[in-house]
Formats: C-alpha cells, sequence, structure tokens
C-alpha cells in the first residue's frame, strides 16, 4: 500500500485582498456562515479525495508534515483549531510525533492566545509574511498591516524562541526611487532570529496596479545575489531557490515538492500529488470537485529534473540520456562560470548564480539535448 504522509490545506480568507497576490483566497462577508461553509467543504472534499487515493491505492500514514497555507491561517482561530482537530480525528489521520506542523501567520492577524490553541494542536513551525521591513513598501504592496504590526509580530516570536520562518520580497515597486536597501532591512529582520528566510521575487502581470514602478532586471538580479552572499555569510544554507535556513531547519514539508513526493492536499484551488502514480490533482476553488493530470513518462523526467535543479538537493546526472562526453563538457562550463558544483562527479548542484539563471540553464540542457 503507498503510503500519504504529507498533508497541505489551504485556508481561503484573508482580512484584505493584496494587490499582487494571485493565491485563492477571499474575504469573509459573514465569519460564522462562511466558516461554516468552508468546513462543510473540506468534509466533501475528503470524502471525494478518500474515493481518489483508494483507486491509486494509497492509505494515510502517521503524517510527517502538515502545511496549513492561504489566505491568511492564523485568522482560522479557535474555531479553526477545533474543527481540524475533529476532523483528523474522525477521519482517522494522526500525526507522527516528530511530525512538522506549519501554521502561516500574518502580522496584525493573530493573538498569543490563538497561537496556543495551535500548539496544544501541534503547530511547531510558522510561516510570517513580512514582506518588507520598510513602512512605504508595504503600503506599496498593498498590505493591510503596518510597520508596528510586523515588529509586534516578529518580537513575539522571538520571545517565545520559536520555530519561525519570514517571507521577504524582492523586486518591489518604487524600489529604486525609494533606495530601497535590501541588506539594511535584512539586518532588522537577522535580529529577530528566525530559522529560515522565503525570499521570493515579485512576479505580476502587466495589468498590475504598480506594473510601470518595478525595478530592472540587473536591480532585481543584484538584490537577489546580495541577498543570497548575506545570508550565506550569517550561516543560512542557500537550499532551493527561493529559500535559506539555519543546519536543520529546512523545510520538510516543502522539501517534498522539491524532491518530487507524494503530497496530498484540500481546500480550495490547493494542489497535491501522487507521485508513484504522476499524477497530480487539483481542488476547483468553488465547489470540492477534482481536476486530474497525469504526467507522461517523459514530463515526469523533465519535472524532476527541474525540482532537482531547484533544491540542494541536486540533479543525479544519471538521469541525463546524451553521451558522458556531451554531459561533461556542459558540467565543466557551468562550474567554470560558477552555475554549479560537483558532488562525488555526479551531482550537479546549483549556487545562488546559477539558481538566479534557473530557467536559462533549463533551457540549454534542451538545446544542447541532454535529455
Amino acid at each position: 500500500m503507498k503510503k500519504i504522509e504529507s498533508l497541505y490545506l489551504h485556508f481561503p480568507f484573508c482580512k484584505h485582498l493584496c494587490n499582487y497576490c494571485d493565491f485563492f483566497k477571499k474575504v469573509p462577508q459573514n465569519r460564522e456562515q462562511d466558516l461554516a461553509g468552508f468546513h462543510l467543504y473540506l468534509e466533501q472534499a475528503f470524502v471525494e479525495h478518500q474515493k481518489l487515493i483508494e483507486k491509486y491505492g494509497y492509505s494515510w500514514a502517521p503524517l510527517k508534515t502538515l502545511y496549513i497555507g492561504g489566505g491568511t491561517p492564523s485568522l482560522w482561530g479557535k474555531e479553526g483549531k477545533i474543527f481540524l482537530e475533529s476532523f483528523l480525528h474522525r477521519h482517522q489521520i494522526i500525526l507522527d510525533k516528530q511530525c512538522e506542523f506549519t501554521l502561516e501567520v500574518n502580522p496584525g492577524s493573530w493573538t498569543p492566545e490563538i497561537l496556543k490553541d495551535w500548539e496544544e494542536l501541534g503547530v511547531n513551525r510558522y510561516s510570517l509574511g513580512i514582506q518588507s521591513l520598510r513602512p512605504e513598501f508595504i503600503k506599496n504592496l498593498d498590505r493591510v498591516h503596518s510597520i508596528e504590526d510586523v515588529y509586534e509580530t516578529l518580537e513575539y516570536f522571538k520571545s517565545q524562541k520559536a520555530n519561525f520562518s519570514v517571507d521577504f520580497m524582492l523586486g518591489l515597486p518604487f524600489s529604486n526611487e525609494n533606495k530601497r536597501d535590501v541588506i539594511a532591512e535584512l539586518n532588522l529582520a537577522l535580529a529577530y532570529k528566525p530559522n529560515h528566510f522565503s525570499v521570493y521575487i515579485l512576479t505580476v502581470k502587466n495589468n498590475y496596479t504598480h506594473f510601470h514602478q518595478l525595478p530592472s532586471e540587473e536591480w532585481i538580479e543584484d538584490e537577489y545575489l546580495k541577498v543570497a552572499q548575506h545570508l550565506l555569510s550569517r550561516g543560512y544554507s542557500h537550499y532551493e531557490v527561493s529559500n535559506f535556513s539555519l543546519i536543520g531547519k529546512e523545510s520538510k514539508h516543502n522539501l517534498n515538492y522539491w524532491n518530487s513526493l507524494t503530497v496530498a492536499a484540500l481546500g480550495p484551488s490547493a494542489t497535491g500529488f501522487l507521485a508513484e502514480d504522476k499524477t497530480r490533482y487539483k481542488w476547483k476553488p468553488h465547489s470540492p470537485v477534482l481536476e486530474l493530470e497525469t504526467l507522461s513518462d517523459t514530463e515526469f523526467n523533465l519535472e524532476k529534473i527541474y525540482m532537482s535543479l531547484r533544491s540542494r538537493e541536486g540533479l543525479d546526472l544519471k538521469i541525463l540520456s546524451s553521451s558522458s562526453d556531451l554531459i561533461d563538457l556542459f558540467v565543466n562550463r557551468w562550474i567554470q562560470s560558477g552555475y554549479a558544483t560537483l558532488e562525488n562527479d555526479k551531482k550537479i548542484i546549483l549556487t545562488s548564480k546559477g539558481f538566479l539563471i534557473l530557467d536559462s540553464l533549463m533551457d540549454e540542457f534542451f538545446r544542447l539535448k541532454l535529455i
């Protein structure tokens, strides 16, 4: 029997819809009714999910990772903790003793009492949606929280010696005009001793409110490499394109995605993957209906190559189909350019410089027919 050991839950509600965010979310109109509707969605989705996993021969094992994302999951509150505790119990889903249980938290959307409730259920890791430590950038991003909320949140998690990650965003609108000093902001965050940073480049469509105020590609590349170098100098490993951690504090849940492993998913617009059957599924946002996509062997292989290159796990050269001479030439040029290192003569591991141009390097795979 194939085992499910990781689960992602998507909580779709936010206080406010930020102008850049394209995750599925909505502002509750009537909290009690909207939460009841969401809980019903999860119950109905679970029935459909059981049909799916039984069809493919999977069963629930004790969860090694559970991740609640959104939206703003910290708004789920005590009602959420009570519902989820009952939900897991009724459906006989148990948490492994070492389960990494992550809850996303936004500044201004939590209280110590709510977090203590969630910790009773097993939450032992937090992901904080900070994005910037300059008030003008928070405002430009249309975030509903204030800079005071940011510092209050960081101070609380530091005081609790919590296991937490900070989301940080690069390539923000008006960066050039406002002379953004990304390292200065990073140093402010580092003072609160987060175990982990997720550092994302803002990606938007051309109808984005501040599209014409975005910085140049050269500016963004410079920011990214400066941040990577600075965090490396402070003891953080650049273990994935957008992620840095202290030793042993990597996101175990997200490593499942990057290692192309099975992760179940429940909630509006959530995406899961049954790795042994190369089947991805996505929930429709407004009804608990599944959309399935089964990858061909070639598609799955390409995805594994891309995901391997995204992380410090690296790419095993045995996956590549070309001659060893061509691969050696290709790998040596990457190494000489500072894009990669070679481990034990068999694994390509990208550097921060290589992570930055990952898509271009993948194009090179295709052009040279290495796959």
